[in-house]
């Protein structure tokens, strides 16, 4: 299911907000988006332009049709979002 605008808005936001929290960033994520497949990774692991940019982080969007996973930067062909911190 591709993501749409305002799903990465919510995503966004949360990510935000349970980074500034201290809470389980990706335990959280996964319950409040169960459609959404979430990994965390450090930003040196990343390569190229994140979709979105926050305080301390960067947001890939992924998509998992394939046999590898593989970055996009089109939330029509994004299953999933890469937190990179």
């Amino acid at each position: 299911m591709p993501l749409n605008a305002t799903q990465l808005s919510a995503i966004e936001s949360s990510v935000a907000i349970l980074l500034a929290s201290g809470a389980p960033l990706v335990a959280e994520l996964r319950r409040k988006f169960p459609e959404v497949t979430f990994v965390r990774c450090p930003q040196e692991d990343m390569e190229g332009t994140p979709y979105l940019s926050g305080d301390g982080y960067q947001l890939y969007l992924i998509n998992r049709s394939e046999v590898c996973i593989s970055v996009t930067d089109s939330p029509q062909q994004a299953d999933g979002v890469v937190i990179a911190l």
